[in-house]
């Protein structure tokens, strides 16, 4: 079965977990008590799977086992997008037949790539649901803490996700701006998956200034916004990841948003203008700000809201 998902991933401090707790719980909601939840990720060594966009899971939770492949979708910044394919199994082993033929490439020999798949990676996780009534739409909201473990090496996971069942992409968006104003909540575009990628590789990407990139004068505003919204995080993770030069190329590109914002004043929705840019940037350039404080700040998370919620208004029609 296929679903298109859209949900809005937040990373949390320790600090903040307990103010989201409090938060969801004022509002009108259905808890379900936590569970255990084990994930493994398969791949072939050449990384398939991943080159054709796609992620291959075996879910295990209370004795039942899931297998799932999400294919190639978007994301908007956090908004995340996948069309997802859930099949239940009797045991945690593969079976690629049981998915819809029409997912795989032309051509793709089911059997030979199952043969070829292996083990990259695990996650353990505890998860927590609260199935909430927000404005006019029931939305997921979920807590998941634990670990991301490939081979030696860990990553730890504590992170909310704000799931749309049943309404409109706009109170999703309205929900996590509520959450904003909590310290130590991060958006962030990176799966669990993607997360565990990375485990495997100790690269880090050099990062291009925005403007050897896109001349946004000569790109539709839709085209140009998603690809400053990739930008951006791209230049977040490199400065949590303490990349050379992370923190100058952050204020570049902030001063770049600022351009690009004046461009645009005639178009840009009042709220857009409300955004603190200049002390965003003034906040960067700063050598006491840490980049750990900066990305998980209450101000720089509404930021980002803001401009994701101008992008999807040119996608959505019901999203002001």
């Amino acid at each position: 079965m296929s679903h298109i998902e859209v949900e809005l991933k937040l990373d949390a401090k320790s600090s903040a977990i307990d103010a989201v707790r409090q938060c969801v719980s004022a509002l009108s909601h259905q808890h379900i008590e936590p569970s255990k939840l084990t994930n493994i990720y398969f791949d072939t060594k050449e990384r398939q799977l991943r080159q054709w966009d796609m992620g291959l899971r075996i879910r295990g939770y209370d004795g039942h086992y899931e297998m799932t492949i999400k294919t190639a979708g978007q994301a908007i910044s956090g908004l995340h997008q996948r069309p997802e394919y859930n099949i239940d199994i009797d045991s945690p082993e593969l079976d690629l037949a049981a998915f819809p033929a029409e997912i795989w490439p032309e051509d793709t020999d089911i059997q030979a790539l199952q043969t070829q798949l292996e083990i990259l990676f695990s996650t353990n996780f505890v998860r927590e649901k609260w199935l909430t009534t927000f404005e006019d739409s029931e939305i997921e909201i979920v807590f998941d803490q634990g670990t991301i473990s490939a081979g030696s090496k860990d990553l730890p996971i504590q992170e909310f996700e704000l799931e749309l069942k049943k309404g409109f992409v706009a109170d999703v968006l309205n929900l996590a701006k509520k959450l904003a104003d909590i310290d130590g909540l991060h958006l962030s575009s990176i799966s669990k998956a993607a997360r565990g990628y990375s485990l495997l590789s100790t690269e880090v990407a050099p990062l291009t200034p925005p403007d050897a990139v896109f001349d946004y004068e000569q790109q539709p505003l839709e085209q140009s916004l998603t690809r400053m919204q990739l930008l951006c995080q791209q230049h977040e993770t490199y400065w949590l990841a303490d990349g050379n030069h992370a923190r100058q190329g952050l204020e570049e590109f902030l001063r770049f948003v600022q351009a690009f914002l004046i461009h645009y004043q005639n178009s840009a929705p009042h709220f857009i203008h409300d955004t603190p840019l200049e002390q965003l940037r003034l906040n960067v350039a700063d050598e006491s700000m840490s980049a750990d404080t900066f990305c998980y700040s209450s101000p720089w998370l509404k930021c980002k809201l803001a401009f994701i919620q101008w992008l999807i208004a040119l996608t959505y029609s019901d999203v002001p």
